[in-house]
């Protein structure tokens, strides 16, 4: 579940701008008031009937006026932290606590005689300091919110400044208490009985105007009355401005301008407390809204929920939430039930989930549920033993962290659901697909083998039936044996594919191995293709089988061939490159690091995207059912995977293809350029003797004749142990030339170390089509030389050459 922030911004009358409305409406208030100010000077002297209790009800209607309005000033500070509102609180305070000095100064009021002080100059003083409070604070108001900055109080100090605030502004006003009382006689005369025409002639009223006036100034000035806050506050120092335009000349009380005074700055007071009433007001209605909207948003939220349950249930998926902090959860009847539960479990944390878990799954589990919190998300597939029946199924679990305000994990909620359905059924598609590619390879390896085994048993049929003519015979057997070779280039495709053929990789440099494939490379693709050729002269080694490189290049040329049926240009190129992580992000078994990049492209036809994302499948072809094996690219494949490296295609319909091959750089140095050209025919010297092991007839047979014809004596063994007995023995032998893979428990290379053991002069050479199972995965040792099935007479004598030195 999420969290409901609210907003900290919500709008007040100390930040909702002012509209239209607003600014007409303060307008004619301030223009109401100064007609009425201007209209009364002239009788502003005039006495008024005597209105008996008038002072004290005025003056307790101030103190609740500025007290209220006090309160709704601090209370706003609170919860907003706002520094300027911080002012004009303590402002308000300091005028009502002066107005409640002034009325206890008053005689009769209260009590018989004055509470406070020994006379008018006491009352009047007081007068004059509650009139300069609110311009005194609005200035520093008005300076705080120029040019709209915004100034709060750090979250834990709002208290203890508001405290502060509070009590300075009580000390100032229980100070300006005594300036008054005691040291009244040191301030300038200000009043002879009712009579305060010396608080004109002394200067000290005119001054109350101007600061007051300064004060409206500065707050149009610097703050524009951007707000509705503003806005009134303003009018509110214009009304007191009207007050001593029309006191002072009354210049005494009970007159028409000193009661007309009293009545403006009651409503200057009441201005800012009645915006602020219409506010609470204005909250209220807000309020409603937004309750009948959550109650909308409930009901709709509720119906929500109802249709995800139903949704989940209908998924067969359960719902759960976790608290991190207590290890309490809530979980939905189907949660429960895929763990085997006929009934809700009374409790469940992690533990309990862990438990269920597989024995051998457990560490994943358990890593993935605490890994929550630096993700934020938990992604977890495991197998599970149910309750009750002790089945094991598949499960995934899908969740998401939620963090509370301080940013740190609250609960994790989710839902569960059993994949073992699922798990099934994309078994079985597996399986069909691999049956699919099966009957694909079957349909091209059948027909390429038909029409070999056609040449060949055609062939032979016709030598056998005609042998005498020698011509003849060798113009069959050519063919023949061409047809044989094709064969052989099949099942060594086969065998690259599934990177089961028995590498011999050499550390080479890649461009010397092309430059001398060159002009092979240029014969395979026609006339109609130019190749050109881009090499990084500074290439770094890599450490390849040379043959099957030059096997995958020329691979990859014919398949360029074929993308350009009208001609093109095939470019092969080399450089250094690096792999980043991120780039092989989808292949854990690479690693990062240092490659030298192969590329073969093309300005053929290009492939679309379904064909590209297919290219390197198993057996997967664009050609025909029964027109080829489609192991050209898989092929390459293979083989660039099996020497550590990466394969990529880059191809678009229409703009042609390239094939790039990371290999990894090697560190060793390359070795010098082999001699290619042809070894003279090495025959027996001295009546070597030749043990030959080997599980199938007709190769033994063939294995024993080629070997006579080059002068070797041989001796034969259809298995290991047969071979081990004849070594024990007394006859002479040279050479163990074996297959690799044998019946019997042994194979050719353990029989090679055998052997080596009771005779350890003996020199060995290993035969063999297929590595892979019969050697455990090890492949066939560095130090002893493998000649591959099928072969001929004269790669056998060259093999022999070389053991022999």
């Amino acid at each position: 579940m999420g969290t409901t922030a609210t907003d900290p911004t919500l709008a007040t009358l100390a930040t909702a701008r002012a509209g239209r409305r607003q600014r007409l409406l303060a307008g004619l208030v301030s223009l109401v008031f100064g007609s009425v100010t201007l209209a009364l000077l002239p009788f502003a002297a005039q006495p008024i009937l005597p209105m008996p209790g008038f002072v004290p009800v005025y003056q307790a209607a101030l103190i609740v006026v500025y007290g209220l309005t006090t309160y709704l000033f601090l209370t706003q500070y609170r919860r907003t932290r706002s520094g300027p509102l911080l002012v004009l609180g303590t402002g308000s305070l300091y005028v009502t606590l002066v107005v409640l000095l002034q009325m206890l100064s008053f005689p009769n009021v209260l009590a018989p005689g004055r509470i406070l002080g020994g006379g008018p100059d006491t009352t009047t003083w007081l007068w004059t300091f509650w009139h300069i409070g609110p311009p005194l604070f609005a200035l520093p108001y008005a300076l705080m919110e120029g040019h709209g900055r915004s100034q709060t109080v750090a979250p834990g100090r709002v208290a203890a400044v508001g405290l502060l605030a509070i009590a300075g502004t009580i000390a100032t006003a229980a100070l300006t208490a005594v300036v008054v009382t005691r040291y009244v006689d040191l301030l300038p005369k200000s009043v002879e009985g009712d009579d305060y025409r010396l608080l004109t002639t002394s200067g000290v009223g005119p001054g109350v105007v101007a600061l007051t006036v300064l004060a409206l100034a500065a707050l149009c000035w610097t703050t524009r009355l951007r707000t509705v806050l503003q806005l009134w506050l303003a009018v509110s120092l214009l009304l007191l401005v009207f007050d001593n335009m029309v006191t002072l000349p009354g210049a005494a009380r009970g007159t028409v301008g000193w009661f007309t005074g009293r009545l403006e700055a009651l409503v200057s007071g009441f201005i800012l407390l009645g915006v602020y009433l219409r506010e609470v007001d204005f909250l209220y209605a807000r309020a409603e809204a937004t309750a009948r909207e959550r109650e909308a948003r409930r009901a709709e939220l509720q119906v929500a929920r109802d249709n995800l349950a139903l949704a989940l249930e209908a998924a067969e998926m359960g719902d759960w939430e976790l608290d991190l902090r207590t290890g309490t959860s809530r979980r939905t009847p189907r949660h429960d039930a895929i763990f085997g539960y006929q009934e809700p479990v009374a409790s469940w944390d992690v533990e309990a989930f862990v438990k269920h878990v597989l024995p051998e799954e457990r560490a994943m589990a358990r890593a993935a549920l605490e890994g929550v919190d630096g993700t934020g998300r938990l992604d977890l597939n495991c197998r599970i033993r149910r309750a009750g029946d002790n089945a094991t199924r598949r499960i995934t679990a899908r969740g998401k962290v939620y963090r509370d305000e301080a940013g740190q994990p609250r609960t994790v909620a989710g839902i569960v659901m059993d994949t073992t359905r699922q798990h099934e059924a994309e078994e079985r598609l597996n399986q069909a697909q691999k049956m699919e590619a099966i009957g694909q390879l079957t349909g091209g390896v059948a027909h390429d083998f038909n029409n070999l085994l056609t040449i060949i048993v055609g062939n032979l049929d016709m030598i056998v039936r005609r042998p005498g003519e020698t011509q003849r015979v060798e113009r069959l057997a050519n063919s023949a044996m061409t047809a044989a070779k094709r064969g052989a280039e099949v099942t060594e495709k086969l065998l690259s594919f599934s990177r089961r053929q028995v590498l011999r990789p050499e550390t080479v440099n890649p461009n010397r191995l092309l430059k001398d494939f060159r002009a092979l490379l240029q014969r395979a693709v026609g006339e109609t293709v130019e190749v050109r050729f881009g090499l990084d002269a500074s290439l770094d080694p890599v450490r390849l089988d040379p043959g099957q490189f030059e096997s995958a290049v020329l691979n990859l040329a014919v398949n360029a061939r074929d993308a350009m049926p009208g001609g093109g240009t095939l470019t092969v190129k080399t450089c250094n490159a690096h792999l980043d992580a991120d780039e092989i992000a989808d292949r854990p078994d690479l690693r990062p690091g240092a490659y030298v990049l192969v590329s073969v492209s093309d300005t053929g036809h290009g492939m679309d995207d379904a064909t590209r994302a297919r290219a390197f499948e198993p057996f997967f072809t664009t050609k025909d059912v029964g027109k080829g094996t489609g192991l050209g690219l898989s092929q390459v494949y293979g083989f660039v995977r099996q020497a550590g490296g990466h394969a990529q295609i880059k191809s678009e319909a229409g703009r042609g293809t390239s094939i790039e091959l990371y290999l990894p750089r090697s560190a060793e140095k390359a070795v010098e350029p082999r001699f290619d050209g042809p070894l003279p025919l090495r025959r027996a010297a001295s009546g070597e003797v030749v043990l030959v092991v080997e599980d199938e007839p007709a190769v033994l047979e063939m294995a024993v004749e080629s070997l006579g014809e080059l002068g070797y004596r041989t001796l034969t063994a259809t298995r290991a142990s047969e071979a081990l007995e004849r070594l024990s023995g007394p006859e002479r032998v040279d050479i163990l030339f074996s297959d690799v893979v044998m019946p019997g428990g042994m194979n050719g290379v353990q029989l090679s170390v055998e052997a080596r053991r009771l005779r350890p002069g003996l020199r060995v050479l290993l035969a063999s089509g297929y590595t892979g199972t019969a050697l455990d995965e090890h492949g066939v040792p560095a130090d002893l030389p493998l000649l591959n099935k099928p072969y001929q007479r004269d790669e056998l004598a060259n093999k022999l050459r070389v053991i022999l030195g």
